[in-house]
Formats: structure tokens, sequence, C-alpha cells
């Protein structure tokens, strides 16, 4: 921006031989409305911004405010880059074809692919003059947890300016694009106000002090959600499971495994946004699945299978919660599954870890709350159970369980919040608020449960995807109030926040001991799905 004699650049860039910041200029930003403000004495600005999804159109508007008895000259410079996602590029000279449109001008980023950026305003105009910015410096964390220093060159295909009259105030849009637009057929106060409106909808139900609630919110409503969908079954990286082929063992268990996430997934997939026809679906496939499993008769997943079809049973539940017309579709397979695991045959020979007892509890539970007579037979091996966890599992001395039977010493274990943050949890009492106290004083993170607890000295790592199953532990435990909310709230606060932090929008699998992201994936299946209902329990 020009003033009389002064020139003042506002940016946030950083080169080998400059520095430019508008920090010092910033008199307030609203997050909720996506307006920054800036305050240079004698001229204020504020800019928002608004993204079309329909239009595909990122709309910035200016208010600019001139005290000044001198005009005010604005140039608004786009800077361009073209890299992969996430992956900084460093090209010396960077040569994008371009030509001037009617109010702006279109930047070709790849003839191959025909990738275009188009940028135009409805009053300041496009002036061409191209240059480069060279050496500008981006800091990153790579998964070492090392900060690095990334140069790379940008691009300014010329500059939009707008004269501000002395004493007087002026409003301005750019449009920001992949596809050509016609500035006549914007309607900008539309798009602002359907963008309001949306945020409104959205945001409206959460309580004030929420602001990462809300913004995680909106994140999810705009949300790819068939991108993180599992399109097919079960939801492998590598190769889909054909029954028609003898498989290795290996490659069995690991598509079990994959199975049972794609399975424990169903409510943040589908549930919690209201698509109960698309989760049966899913669900009865999976049954098709298990059964087919069932029959390859390979005893070396027996482990593994055991815990998809427990899960499966909770997985139901949730879904018969929503609509109880289903139970006919499950309630013979879920039988099948109880006297499967739990007959008197195998009975001790599942029951040898809490995630498997957690789990078979809850299962007979769901079970039974669907009968119309009681299962005598179910009762009592529920009663078994819990008799179980206290004499085996539990050390009173320690106020934690055994993750195994047979494990000589009660250390603190992630398996040990399912006894507590199921349907139906297995513990209650005095028992419940000492597990819970160790849980947190061993295992929480703002990031997530340690899979090693502080007490060890082994360094381990941090998985978000159990922080669901804590919360739920710890609104259970202390009702759901106002108040037990902004308690669990805040437990978590560090994570939602971490949203958009470093490499994507999703949220990583795995941290490591510090709360720095160690993956380079952008979020896996069961994880995403697993914020979205902690994200639905505090909303």
């Amino acid at each position: 921006m020009k003033l009389k004699i002064n020139y003042i650049e506002f940016g946030q860039v950083v080169t080998s031989s400059q520095n430019i910041s508008c920090d010092e200029y910033i008199s307030g930003i609203d997050l909720e409305q996506n307006c920054i403000s800036y305050d240079l004495d004698t001229v204020k600005f504020s800019k928002t911004f608004c993204f079309d999804k329909d239009s595909d159109l990122l709309c910035i508007k200016y208010e600019v405010y001139n005290n000044s008895t001198n005009v005010a000259k604005f140039k608004i410079l786009p800077f361009i880059t073209y890299r992969e996602l996430f992956k900084m590029k460093n090209s010396q000279t960077l040569r994008f074809n371009e030509r001037k449109l009617e109010d702006g001008v279109l930047i070709n980023l790849s003839i191959m692919n025909e990738e275009n950026v188009i940028i135009k305003s409805d009053k300041a105009k496009y002036v061409k003059s191209p240059k480069v910015l060279v050496n500008v410096k981006h800091e990153y964390v790579t998964k070492e947890l090392n900060k690095e220093i990334v140069n790379e060159d940008l691009v300014i295909p010329g500059t939009f300016d707008i004269d501000i009259k002395k004493e007087s105030s002026c409003t301005f849009y750019v449009y920001i694009s992949s596809k050509d637009f016609k500035l006549k057929e914007i309607d900008e106060n539309g798009i602002l106000d359907n963008a309001r409106f949306f945020r409104q909808s959205i945001t409206d139900k959460i309580q004030e002090e929420y602001i990462e609630l809300k913004d995680l919110a909106l994140q999810i409503e705009n949300f790819n959600r068939k991108n993180s969908m599992a399109c097919s079954l079960p939801y492998t990286k590598s190769y889909p499971l054909d029954f028609n082929v003898k498989l290795s063992d290996k490659l069995l268990k690991e598509d079990v495994v994959a199975l049972t996430d794609v399975t424990k997934a169903i409510e943040g997939q589908y549930l919690t946004f209201g698509k109960v026809k698309k989760a049966n679906s899913v669900l009865l496939k999976i049954m098709e699945y298990i059964k087919q499993i069932d029959r390859m008769d390979k005893t070396d997943i027996d482990s593994e299978l055991v815990l998809l079809k427990l899960w499966y049973i909770e997985s139901v539940n949730r879904l018969l919660q929503k609509d109880n017309s289903l139970l006919d579709s499950y309630l013979s397979f879920m039988n099948e599954i109880l006297y499967d695991v739990l007959s008197n045959s195998n009975k001790d020979k599942y029951l040898i870890n809490i995630q498997t007892c957690a789990l078979s509890y809850n299962a007979i539970k769901i079970y039974q709350n669907f009968l119309t007579e009681q299962d005598e037979i179910m009762y009592h091996i529920a009663e078994y159970i819990q008799d179980l966890i206290l004499t085996k599992f539990w050390d009173e001395e320690k106020r934690t369980m055994k993750q195994n039977i047979d494990d000589v010493v009660a250390k603190p274990n992630i398996d040990m919040v399912y006894t507590f943050s199921l349907s139906y949890p297995c513990i209650v009492g005095d028992i419940s608020i000492k597990l819970l106290d160790t849980i947190f004083k061993e295992l929480y993170t703002p990031y997530g449960l340690r899979d090693i607890p502080r007490s060890d000295s082994e360094v381990g790592y941090i998985y978000p995807r159990y922080m669901a199953h804590f919360i739920k532990a710890n609104l259970r435990q202390n009702g759901v109030t106002r108040a037990s909310q902004k308690i669990a709230f805040n437990l978590v606060k560090e994570l939602f926040q971490d949203i958009n932090k470093y490499m994507n929008g999703g949220i990583m699998s795995v941290y490591s001991e510090k709360g720095i992201l160690i993956d380079d994936r952008g979020y896996d299946l069961y994880t995403n799905a697993e914020i979205i209902r902690l994200y639905d329990m505090l909303s």
C-alpha cells in the first residue's frame, strides 16, 4: 500500500534478503467470520475470506477506510507456487503460462493436466508485471522431530491495483478459482450471507467457549467423506480379500485386523451423520465376511477373529440404537457369536486378556437387552467374567489391571479403558474411579493415550484413537453435564487444535512422546472416525 511518500508492505514472507511481516499492524482477528483487521493509524482495512463450495470460488472481501488527506494506493500481489501437497519444492525458475483476462488473469500451472488458477477483481485493476520472489523460507517439522528450513521460489504474475480517495472508504472483492467465471454472475453478498448462515447453522448449538469445537464442526461439515469411507471391504492397503484362493495366515490376519477397524469405525463413519441405511448395508456385508472366514477354519487367526466378532456386536448395538426395527437381521448372528466364543470349551481359551473380557461382557449385555426372556447360560457367563476381572486382572494395591491374565505384574495398559467405555461397562463403583485416575496419571496425554505407562522407563507412542473411549469413561463417571463436558473438552482441546497444524487436514494415527506428529499418512479410517465420534460427544 502506498500513501503519499510512505510505502508499507504487508505479508508473511521470509527470504534470504528480506523479512516482511504485518503482525504489528493487526488490530483484530475474528475466527468465526474469517476476518482479519489492520490499523495503520490514518488508514484501516480488513479482509474477510469465504469459500463457496457450489461455485468452487474463494472470495476475499476488502474493506478500506482512508482517513488521511492523501490518496491511498493499494497493490495486491498474489504469490503462486506449484508443489505437491505438504511437500515443498525448490525451483530456480518457475515458468507458468499466463494470459490476461477481462478483470483479471489466468495462470496455467500445468498444460498437461489443465490446472489453472484464475484471479479476478470487481474493482481492482489487474496490471501485468511478472516477477519471481526467490528463496522464500519455510520452517517445518520432519518425522524425526527436527525443524528444517526449505527454500522455494514464488511467482508474482502481476498486481491488482486500486486507489482509495482521501477521507473515504471502499469495498471491493478479489475472487480465486480453478475454473473460469464471470464477475457479473457473482452475487458476493449472497456468498457471504450463505457462508454466515452455514457457519451459524453448524456452530450455534455449540457453547461459545468451545472455539476449537466450532472450528472442527465446520471442518467436518466440509469434509469430503467419500475419501474416508471404506468403499470396499475389507479395508486394506495391499490387496482385496479373496476367499476363492488359499491365503497365508499372515495376510489373512492382517485383513481381519483391518476389517475390525472398519467395524469399529461404523459410528464415526456413518451413524454420526445419520447414514443408518449405509451403516446397515456395511454391517450386513461384514457379517458375510465373518461367516466366510469361519468356514476357512484357520486356527492361527482365532484371537483376532474373536475380537472382530465382539467388536461387531458393539457396532451393531450402536446401529440398533438408531433403528431398532433392524434387530431381526442381527439377533441370531449375535447368538451364534456368543455361543461360539463363550461356550464351555472355548471360554477359558479366549478370556485371557482384559480387552476380550470387557468386550465379551458387553456383548452378552447387548444380546440380553434384545431378548424377551433371559438367557440363563449367558447370564452366568457374564457373572463369571466380572468375577474373573476382579480376581485375576484387578490389582487393588496398584489400582490397575493386568493386560493378560498370565502377566506376573499388573501394569497400566490401554485395553483396560474398555472395561468402562463400551455400551455396557463391566466394572462400577470405586474400581472405575480408581482405574480412571490411573489412566489419567499413567496413560493420558493431550494428544491421546500412551501405549506404555509413564512409570515405565521405556519410551512409547501416543494414539489419538483411544481418546473417545477415555472421554466416554469420564462422562460416564461424572455424568453428562455442562461442567463435565467443559472438563472433558479441556482434556482434548490441544488435540482439536492440532488438526491442520502440520501436514494434513486429518488426525494422524500416531504421535511421539513429545506430542508431535510422526506418521506420514494423512489419517487412517478408524482414527478419523473416532475423532468425529469424540467431537459428537462434546457437541
